[in-house]
């Protein structure tokens, strides 16, 4: 039996996946989309997991699209004499948010907690500026290396031990919503009969830049790719009406630039049209940051015209973020009809 949306994202928000190791998320993937009808599923050497979708006909224009699995987190780097862990981080984390939060660490998931310096201790130059990386710590409650390293090594990864629960008007909250939701709309689309073929990726290492995406780009050769990603909503307090980017619970986000791409115009303003012919709440992405998967996506080969597609998600990169799930139907919507339309522009 099929999982709904709501239970897809649950099992890939709370499952571990840093980036270049997403294989329990991968496997969640597989697991689910191979009962699909019509869908042949294949793990590439860079651990993309691409997933062709047999439609009625054939399209005008081959269609990609893509969601990354990866999520920030932390590697274990030393052990030191008293059994704490020094690490690096895995993409972008804001060292504020992280201090005393729970950890899971390595494939047997050793409950760990993320320390710094007693406050007594802090001089009083150091209040006004944020804790530094390479002054926290994992404690794992071992008191010396040799108990530490009888349950981590150094490599193992760490990600945020998160709950994953609805809260207020019908929203989520969770880890690495950025791009597990993503990759929850693109389950939805799968389910149903296809109009046209097209392919789906849920691709690896997006979250240090990292180029495979452009590798699963080059062995699919789209026309087209489709980038569904998780953007940040700056729509909180303290921060000024042109900083939000975008906001929650209005509708997905349509791309004309980010840090990595400038989007096809052309394509950009179809789908802005699209979601006003078919009543879908949209928004454009405001400002210029961050970038996503299109950044390779789009170099691949001859060149690939870029779209991007994004929830609206606020405290990405952090122990929770949080997305509206109005936002998310409105997003599978929208997927559903470009997965069409955009076979025959």
């Amino acid at each position: 039996m099929m999982k709904t949306f709501l239970e897809n994202l649950e099992a890939l928000s709370l499952a571990a996946g840093t980036s270049g190791d997403e294989s329990a998320v991968r496997k969640i993937i597989y697991n689910e989309v191979i009962s699909y009808p019509g869908c042949f599923v294949k793990t590439d050497n860079a651990g993309n997991l691409i997933v062709s979708k047999k439609g009625k006909k054939e399209p005008k224009n081959k269609l990609m699209l893509s969601a990354h699995m990866d999520e920030v987190g932390f590697i274990i780097t030393h052990i030191d004499e008293n059994g704490f862990l020094k690490f690096s981080n895995v993409g972008g984390i804001d060292s504020r948010v992280i201090v005393g939060k729970r950890l899971l660490v390595g494939e047997n998931k050793i409950p760990g907690l993320l320390g710094s310096k007693a406050i007594h201790l802090v001089k009083k130059e150091e209040f006004d500026n944020p804790t530094k990386t390479n002054d926290l710590y994992i404690d794992i409650g071992a008191d010396t290396k040799e108990e530490a390293e009888k349950l981590v090594k150094l490599g193992d990864r760490a990600v945020f031990d998160s709950d994953f629960e609805k809260f207020g008007n019908n929203c989520v909250m969770g880890k690495a919503l950025d791009d597990r939701a993503g990759c929850a709309v693109l389950m939805e689309l799968l389910k149903d009969e296809a109009e046209y073929n097209f392919t789906v990726c849920f691709t690896t290492r997006e979250e240090v830049g990292g180029n495979s995406a452009g590798n699963a780009a080059f062995t699919v050769d789209p026309d087209i790719a489709v980038v569904v990603e998780a953007t940040t909503a700056g729509d909180v307090p303290c921060v000024p009406g042109d900083k939000f980017i975008c906001k929650q619970g209005q509708g997905p986000v349509v791309s004309f630039r980010d840090n990595g791409t400038l989007y096809d115009m052309e394509l950009y303003h179809h789908v802005m049209d699209l979601c006003k012919e078919n009543n879908i709440p949209a928004q454009t992405k405001h400002g210029i940051c961050g970038f996503n998967d299109a950044k390779f996506i789009h170099q691949a080969r001859g060149g690939i015209r870029p779209v991007a597609v994004s929830l609206p998600a606020r405290y990405i990169h952090s122990p929770y973020a949080t997305i509206d799930l109005t936002d998310a139907e409105n997003t599978i919507s929208l997927i559903k009809i470009l997965s069409r339309e955009l076979c025959e522009i």
